[in-house]
């Protein structure tokens, strides 16, 4: 089993595992590859893809590149994809600073209706997440997710703050910051809040 495709963008390594009825965009953590610890962004992506068909790109996250550069890179790949593919809708997950380039940069792609945020650094550029998440458009859904063993999980108060409809926080009972106790918990993240309808 591997990725369909490699590619690198400005720096940025992605993979693909094409799907016929969506988008999924994965980011990782902070200098996190395409693969992750014990491959579980390619089983998150075959899984994904086995369940809904949809596709779905991984990009790592260089720590050389400034999360703006970062960020444009990774969209500019996966809008390039999603408009040569004609394939809706499109759904974005982040993990830890992934997550946080969510909370960020969201309200700039519009086309991408569904964000997932794990473990964002609540402690770190605050103002930069906090703006973001306050311009995020109604049309857009952003959960943000927070195992209760995270470093960010006693901040995570300070989301309530924002009171924005579209925005729900959600608290993982008995996960870390890497989810290291259960990869298999971690692959399902994206079906649960992504795939699926929740009221928020």
């Amino acid at each position: 089993m591997d990725y369909d495709a490699t590619l690198s963008y400005r720096g940025v390594n992605f993979a693909l595992m094409e799907g016929r009825t969506g988008l999924l965009i994965v980011k990782t953590g902070s200098g996190g590859s395409i693969y992750g610890s014990a491959n579980k962004y390619l089983h998150l992506a075959e899984r994904v893809k086995t369940l809904h068909g949809a596709s779905v790109i991984v990009s790592d996250n260089p720590l050389e590149l400034s999360p703006t550069d970062n960020m444009a890179a990774t969209m500019a790949v996966a809008e390039h994809y999603q408009k040569e593919a004609s394939i809706n809708p499109v759904y974005y997950f982040g993990v830890s600073k992934g997550g946080q380039y969510a909370a960020m940069y969201a309200y700039q792609y519009k086309w991408v209706t569904k964000w997932l945020a794990l473990n964002m650094p609540l402690f770190i550029n605050w103002h930069r997440s906090r703006k973001g998440l306050e311009e995020l458009s109604p049309s857009q859904q952003m959960f943000l997710l927070f195992g209760d063993h995270d470093p960010s999980y006693p901040y995570a108060e300070i989301v309530d703050a924002l009171e924005k409809d579209n925005i729900k926080k959600i608290i993982v009972p008995n996960a870390d910051h890497n989810f290291s106790a259960s990869v298999e918990e971690f692959i399902t993240l994206p079906e649960r809040y992504l795939f699926t309808d929740i009221n928020i």
